[in-house]
């Protein structure tokens, strides 16, 4: 099932990265390729992939989305923060990829962006953001690992 995940993350990431282009140059971009993001996306939202136990166990706590979620949108907190704080004041351990599946995809992409922007600001570049990120065991997109490429084009 890993492979499948990774497959339609991947899949995902290309859909994304289609659509940005449509509109930044939209002078190139074509009915078909309109329509395969439009495709994708409805698809998407059909399929449903099982990524393990996570969710099972946390359907019977705390509401663990809207918790992370207000601590990383309204209070600014990192993912990792997030992570201590569920641990610590509700009891729940979760892993990154764990969070990043609770949260959603928008949000996550968000966390990221926000903690990028923060990093770019102190003069840390693309490539030190992918390995940072790597070694915090963020999941990437479109990958295996982070690169400074991915990190580049998540900012864009």
């Amino acid at each position: 099932m890993d492979k499948m995940r990774k497959l339609f993350e991947s899949v995902d990431a290309c859909a994304d990265r289609l659509d940005q282009l449509n509109n930044r140059f939209a002078h190139l971009a074509t009915e078909s390729t309109h329509e395969s993001v439009e495709t994708w996306r409805r698809v998407k939202d059909r399929i449903l992939f099982d990524y393990g136990d996570e969710k099972k166990v946390h359907e019977s706590g705390p509401d663990i989305k809207a918790i992370a979620i207000e601590l990383l949108e309204k209070q600014g907190h990192s993912l990792e923060d997030v992570l201590d704080t569920l641990k610590a004041d509700h009891g729940v351990e979760i892993d990154i990829a764990g969070l990043a599946q609770v949260i959603g995809r928008t949000v996550y992409i968000s966390a990221l962006r926000k903690d990028a922007a923060d990093l770019l600001n102190n003069a840390i570049s693309f490539s030190q953001i992918a390995s940072l990120w790597n070694d915090l065991d963020r999941p990437a997109f479109g990958g295996e690992n982070w690169t400074a490429r991915n990190v580049s084009i998540l900012v864009e």
